[in-house]
This record gives structure tokens, C-alpha cells and sequence, in this order.
């Protein structure tokens, strides 16, 4: 009987307790810190909760417990697209669909989960160094969990907290220390609200928490990059075409009208941009066939025309989300991070075993090299990336100084009427405000933008309707520090932040031995 316990008591972290299920609820308001919702004091609310419940925890079991269920309640909520993109579009049924989002939700918690272990190992047991806990330890462990989730098995950097304060004065910390510096204020401002609750010192608390803020609306004084030459006029063309309409062979001349005809109403403009996989099949076909003179006709006229493709290599053994230029068809840009459960199933072999019990379309795309390549476009150099790419700031930074202002193409109606589109506006805005350089973005549903160099919204269109944004993109020269330095500057803080935690704890142990004899 003992071994049979023994084996059943890692499960017991799925057996919530009062403790697990406020977690729960803290984690899924979390996710109203995220757009569409984009009320910021949410996840600063639900950071504060789960500190709280760690420093209360009294085992690392009950501590892994509740990073768990935050996490389940955060990402259950705040992924919950990942359903809809599989059981309406891509052939799933519902119970498959169901496996594979709860595989995946629960497998982004586990990362929540570590950092209940490593709190629990790494506190504080005397209540006067419980600052430590609070205003250093956890909001460091919440942004190493955030840094490696977005960083190991391919990335997944989604939900971040730092995109929940675009717009206030912590994101002046985004230029310095990318979305990872803007968490940590976040958290730490969170951790010290906690703190303030438990404590007396109110005085040197307060002064800590302004002193976050103030600095935050400081930096965003500073003037990182600066503009070089005209504007060019862009034009993002939308064609709105339903997802489920979108693969079909009847579906296929109605929307290549649909695109042809925008784009003709936009050719006074320098650079004219077609959303990703805008044209549902091989570009090698579509080239010698129903696009030919339109193809033709951009190389005559010299036009720059950026278009959403599937390109494949000679041998059709791969095939990439790509764009191309309409201008100079030799040259591609490959998709190098896939959309899980869309473009590719983690796990293939687990999912091949059941595709053969189910409806799942196991076909995937190919990786491409590098994020965010440089292509001339309106005489300038534009760095470009397809959808899922632009949530990888410190990818983009590698490239970021040959550009002078970036474009991002999407198809959403992956996710129409869900959260992710409109969560990865925020990144995109994020994105401009870390690279400084504007954003122009042409999406198939929306949301079709233009993004300044801070953070802001210059210019869109309604998403699901069909049409055209038409307007100027400032090309930037410059570098912030954190497209000069990347993620350094946030590891050598992170790692400081742990040397002295684990010199605390150290400092303690002796103490405590030395006082034993």
C-alpha cells in the first residue's frame, strides 16, 4: 500500500486545495491584463495574490501546487485560441482538439510549477528577512520562468507580463531591458505592494515602489533612436477571406481578386504589403500561372509588392511560410518559428500515433533560418516577419541595426473573434518600442497597423472587413540598449539577483550552525 502511495503523490498536485484553486482564479485574471481586456492593474492584482500564497506555503509541495493552478488559470484562459484554431480549422475533432490544448496549457504551467519548487527551496524562514522573499526572490524567479519559457524547446513567448503595462510608465523600461525588464517591474512592484500589506516600514516601501515608477517615466524621457529620410507610403492591403474559405479550390480566383483588385487601388504607394499565406498555394505555381502578368507587371513598373506565399524547394520535399517580392521573385523570406498546433504539433510522434485514430491533418512546415531579415523595400531596408515571429524581441534585435523600419505580415483568421489577435498587437507594440523602429503591419482579418517608436498605434483599419491602410512609415536609425545588447544586461541582473538570494540563505545556514555549537 505504501508503494502504491508513493506513486500517486506527485498526482496529488492536481488535487486543488483552497490555496490551489485562488490561485487558479488569480491566474485567470491575470489574463485581463492582456489585450483585448487591457486592464493593466489586473495582473499586478494576480502577482500580488500568488506572492502572497507562496509566502505563505509552508511545503515545496503545496508551492509547486500553486504555481501550477496559476498557471493552469492563466494559460487556460489566455491560450484558449488554441482550441479554436484546431477544432474549427484544422479538421480536429472536439475531443482531440480538447487532449491537445489541456496537453499543451498543462505542459506551460510545469513552468510555474518549477518556480513554486524553486521558491519554496529558496525562502526565507525568519520573518524579518522576509523582504527578500518579496521584493527580490519571487519577482526574479517569475522573470527566469518568463525568460526560459519564451526561450527553451523552440520558444514560447506569450503572455508575458511586461505587455500589460504598453502605455504606462513602466514601459520605459522596454528600451533598456525589453519586455523581460518591464515583468520585473512588474513583479516587483507587485512584490513590494505584499510587502507593504505585512509590514510597518511603510516609509522605505513606499519610497522602493516610487522609485520603480519614477525611473520607468524617466527613461521614457530618453531619445534612443532617431528618424533619417522621408517617410515612405505604405499600403497594407487586408483581403478579410474566412479561414474555412480560405484552402478551398472554388475559394481560390475570388480571393486572388480580391487582392488583385485592392492593390491596384494602391499603386501610388512605395511599398504595398499582402498578408501571410495570402495566396493559398505554391508560389512556384501561381508565378508561371494565374499571377504571371501581375508579377510581370511589378518587375516593369518597378514596384514593390510584398506577398504572402507557400514556397517550396525543388525537390518538394519542404515547404515554408514565405514572402516574397513581387519585384524580385528569387528572393524569400522563410517563417522560422512555426505556430504550435497551427504550422506544426510539438510531440510529432505522439501526434502521427493518433492521427491515425483521428482527424488530425498531419502536415507541417519547415523552419526557415533567421528572424526578422533585411529586404530593400522602398529603397530602404525593411526587416520582415510572418506572424508568431514578432513575440521573439531578442531574435529581432540581431538584425535590427541593418533596418530602418520593420514589417510583420499575419493571418489571425486562424484565431478569428478570439484573444490572440489582439494579444499579438501588444507584442507588436512592444516589439517598436524595444527595436525603435515603426511597424507596419498587414494581417488577412485584422489588426492591419501602423506602430510608431513608442509603442503607440498610429494608424489602422476595422478588422474583418476587407480594404486597404494606406500611410507613412518614419524609417529610424539608432540603436536602444536593448536592441545593442539584447538579453544580456536582463541575465547579468537575473544572476546577481541570485547570487545574492542564495547568499542569504547561505548566511543563514551558518549563522544558525554557528549558534548550534
Amino acid at each position: 500500500m505504501k508503494f502504491f502511495k508513493a506513486i500517486a503523490k506527485p498526482f496529488t498536485v492536481f488535487n486543488p486545495d483552497r490555496s490551489a484553486l485562488y490561485a487558479l482564479v488569480l491566474g485567470a485574471a491575470s489574463v485581463l491584463g492582456f489585450a483585448p481586456f487591457n486592464i493593466s492593474p489586473a495582473m499586478l492584482a494576480a502577482l500580488m495574490g500568488l506572492f502572497f500564497l507562496w509566502q505563505k506555503a509552508e511545503t515545496s509541495f503545496e508551492a509547486m501546487r500553486i504555481g501550477l493552478w496559476f498557471g493552469l488559470g492563466m494559460f487556460g484562459l489566455g491560450t484558449s485560441w488554441l482550441f479554436s484554431s484546431m477544432y474549427f480549422y484544422s479538421g480536429m475533432n472536439i475531443i482531440t482538439s480538447a487532449l491537445a490544448t489541456f496537453v499543451f496549457v498543462l505542459f506551460l504551467s510545469l513552468y510555474l510549477l518549477i518556480a513554486g519548487l524553486i521558491v519554496a527551496k529558496l525562502k526565507q524562514t525568519n520573518p524579518d528577512r522576509q523582504w527578500i522573499d518579496l521584493a527580490i526572490m519571487m519577482p526574479l524567479v517569475w522573470v527566469l520562468m518568463e525568460w526560459i519559457r519564451g526561450s527553451w524547446f523552440t520558444g514560447f513567448p506569450f503572455l508575458l507580463a511586461g505587455n500589460t503595462h504598453l502605455g504606462t510608465w513602466l514601459d520605459g523600461y522596454a528600451p533598456v531591458f525589453g519586455v523581460l525588464g518591464v515583468s520585473w517591474a512588474i513583479a516587483t512592484s507587485a512584490g513590494l505592494f505584499v510587502l507593504l500589506l505585512k509590514s510597518r516600514l511603510w516609509l522605505p516601501i513606499s519610497a522602493a515602489f516610487a522609485c520603480i515608477w519614477l525611473l520607468g517615466a524617466g527613461l521614457k524621457q530618453i531619445t534612443w533612436v532617431h528618424p533619417e529620410g522621408k517617410p515612405i507610403k505604405v499600403a497594407l492591403v487586408q483581403g478579410n477571406i474566412p479561414q474555412d474559405k480560405k484552402w478551398l479550390a472554388s475559394e481560390f480566383m475570388p480571393s486572388m481578386k480580391t487582392y488583385v483588385s485592392l492593390t491596384k487601388k494602391s499603386m501610388d504607394a512605395d511599398v504595398i504589403v499582402w498578408p501571410e499565406t495570402a495566396i493559398p498555394a505554391y508560389f512556384d505555381l501561381v508565378q508561371e500561372g494565374v499571377l504571371n502578368s501581375f508579377i510581370r507587371d511589378a518587375k516593369l513598373l518597378e514596384k514593390d509588392i510584398l506577398l504572402g506565399v507557400i514556397a517550396r524547394t525543388d525537390d518538394h520535399e519542404k515547404y515554408y511560410n514565405a514572402l516574397v517580392n513581387a519585384r524580385n521573385p528569387q528572393e524569400f523570406y522563410y517563417k522560422k518559428h512555426l505556430v504550435p498546433f497551427s504550422e506544426y504539433f510539438p510531440f510529432s510522434n505522439f501526434f502521427k500515433a493518433l492521427s491515425l485514430l483521428f482527424n488530425i491533418p498531419f502536415s507541417e512546415f519547415s523552419e526557415g533560418d533567421v528572424v526578422n531579415k533585411p529586404m530593400k523595400l522602398g529603397g530602404q531596408m525593411a526587416g520582415v516577419t510572418i506572424c508568431y515571429e514578432i513575440a521573439f524581441g531578442d531574435e529581432m534585435a540581431k538584425t535590427v541595426a541593418k533596418t530602418r523600419y520593420l514589417i510583420t505580415v499575419s493571418n489571425d483568421a486562424w484565431f478569428a473573434h478570439t484573444f490572440e489577435p489582439a494579444q499579438q498587437v501588444q507584442d507588436v507594440q512592444m516589439r517598436a518600442l524595444e527595436l525603435g523602429r515603426e511597424i507596419a503591419r498587414s494581417t488577412n482579418t485584422g489588426y492591419t497597423m501602423i506602430v510608431g517608436v513608442d509603442g503607440q498605434i498610429k494608424a489602422k483599419i476595422p478588422a474583418y472587413k476587407a480594404g486597404v491602410l494606406k500611410g507613412d512609415v518614419q524609417p529610424y536609425v539608432g540603436e536602444t540598449f536593448f536592441a545593442k545588447w539584447k538579453l544580456l544586461p536582463i541575465q547579468i541582473l537575473m544572476a546577481i539577483g541570485l547570487v545574492f538570494v542564495l547568499g542569504a540563505r547561505l548566511y543563514k545556514s551558518r549563522k544558525k550552525a554557528v549558534s548550534a555549537e
